[in-house]
């Protein structure tokens, strides 16, 4: 355990907050879990000025949110214990790695959460549990049962799935979207089958997102539970080992290598969340508050995001500024899978 006190505000439900704590345990970081109440999030939202979960008070006193650069600040501040790489292709295919679960893996939490009438009812009890300020192992009164069922239809209708509309994931592309998920978790299997994390021997940024949902969603719900158990139960498994992972002597793979069972996540992400961030690039150009998207299927609706952009643009600064050796070793490795090209567009 190392010096100084942080509190992280949050959910049980939240993939970013289970994210944020995934990677506080790897650090093995003095923290407390303080939940994102009623009463506790009016004064949460003043000091971070968002209503976004998590947010994270510092030793210094500090309130950040936004997982990301609270992630990279953790990497600069406890650099002997790096939660990124150093050598540039694993550094930018961290980034990279990252930024598409941080960004595509949320269709998967929120459509199998919104989209299924059981796993709605399953977790009222969690979402008004946590609400009151009470834990999901604490129980519930049977007054408290019956409100936690009488808030989650407002819960869905203002939130669940106005965020599955925006992000092109309702119930008209549940099945889509659990084939997509289905099919990525298989290669992921054989993946963490092999390596303990994605880049070798410690983690990076993007192991925590795939931990953080499988914390907040896979292993917690009922619908997403039964997908993976089909199709992958291992994961379960391996994702648990990451969540619990503590930072010790491991390393990435030498020579600034990347394991072959990354190929699979690369294809996925330049066909899926790459093409995203091309047509949301071109609708925020033009002023457009949705961008089409074709996955294979069909013209998908979705909200053009101005975080994806910003996101995006970060990624091309870490890119750009590489000394031209490191950027020719990145552009020889990564270029050929095409996971560059979105990344390289220029800013609008």
């Amino acid at each position: 355990m190392f010096d100084g006190h942080y509190v992280m505000w949050g959910g049980e439900h939240s993939l970013f907050t289970r994210k944020l704590e995934a990677m506080m345990n790897y650090l093995d970081l003095d923290y407390e879990f303080k939940l994102k109440t009623s009463v506790s999030g009016r004064e949460m939202e003043t000091r971070l000025g968002t209503h976004f979960i998590p947010g994270l008070q510092t030793p210094e006193g500090w309130f950040l949110h936004d997982t990301t650069p609270i992630g990279l600040m953790l990497n600069e501040k406890y650099s002997d214990r790096p939660i990124m790489p150093s050598s540039p292709v694993q550094r930018i295919a961290a980034h990279l790695l990252e930024d598409w679960a941080d960004e595509w893996f949320g269709r998967y939490a929120i459509s199998s959460r919104w989209c299924y009438p059981h796993n709605i009812q399953f977790v009222a009890r969690s979402f008004y549990a946590n609400n009151i300020g009470k834990y999901m192992h604490e129980d519930l009164t049977a007054e408290e049962n019956a409100a936690a069922a009488a808030m989650i239809g407002k819960v869905r209708d203002d939130f669940g799935l106005v965020a599955c509309a925006n992000r092109g994931c309702g119930p008209d592309q549940a099945a889509a979207v659990r084939q997509d998920f289905e099919q990525l978790m298989v290669h992921a299997e054989v993946h963490y089958s092999r390596y303990n994390f994605l880049l070798g021997g410690r983690a990076s940024l993007g192991d925590f997102t795939f931990a953080g949902l499988f914390k907040a969603h896979i292993a917690a719900d009922p619908e997403p539970r039964s997908w993976i158990k089909g199709c992958a139960p291992q994961m379960l498994n391996y994702m648990d080992r990451v969540f619990r992972a503590r930072s010790d002597d491991g390393a990435y793979l030498a020579d600034d290598a990347l394991p072959e069972t990354l190929t699979p996540f690369f294809e996925h992400m330049r066909d899926t969340y790459h093409e995203f961030l091309k047509v949301s690039r071109q609708a925020l150009g033009a002023g457009e508050k949705w961008c089409k998207l074709d996955l294979g299927e069909g013209s998908i609706k979705m909200r053009s995001l101005k975080y994806s952009e910003v996101s995006r643009l970060h990624i091309r600064r870490e890119i750009q500024n590489l000394p031209a050796k490191d950027r020719d070793l990145v552009e020889a490795k990564l270029g050929p899978l095409g996971v560059l090209d979105a990344y390289l567009l220029p800013p609008l």
